[in-house]
């Protein structure tokens, strides 16, 4: 999977658009390294990091990577998974997480799923928000 580290807000010249808020100011998919696991979330220019779900919390991480390759996404719910989803990170214990946007507060953000989520996880507000339906980062056919 084709990631490119950033840190502090910065966003690389060849990044994919992943989402957007309400506003329409563009999100993009990032990957951070955090509580011995990697967890998948968005950046923007004004976060001064990436923001990513967990604990119930969206939480800031200044050092992270972002995803700058094909995006195709297709629809999920449930937690479960269309054919093709892309492992982009894992918890703590291995467990594979995929990288998931949802409509949400009149934006399209991303965030991360897996099975027993039964939800996209979405870091919103200073909250990590459950979505359904979502989307799912997916190969490219």
């Amino acid at each position: 999977m084709p990631w490119v580290h950033a840190s502090n807000g910065q966003i690389p010249p060849n990044a994919t658009q992943a989402g957007n808020e309400a506003d329409g100011t563009p999100l993009y998919l990032a990957r951070a390294h955090y509580q011995g696991g990697v967890h998948i979330g968005k950046v923007r220019t004004a976060f001064g990091g990436a923001n990513i779900p967990y604990g119930g919390k969206e939480v800031k991480v200044a050092d992270y990577e972002v995803y700058v390759g094909q995006a195709t996404w297709a629809a999920g719910a449930g937690g479960k998974l269309p054919d093709g989803a892309v492992k982009c990170g894992e918890e703590s214990n291995g467990e594979p997480l995929f990288a998931a946007r949802a409509r949400i507060h009149g934006g399209v953000h991303p965030g991360n799923v897996r099975l027993a989520f039964g939800a996209a996880n979405i870091p919103y507000g200073g909250n990590e928000e459950k979505a359904n339906p979502y989307e799912v980062l997916i190969v490219n056919p």
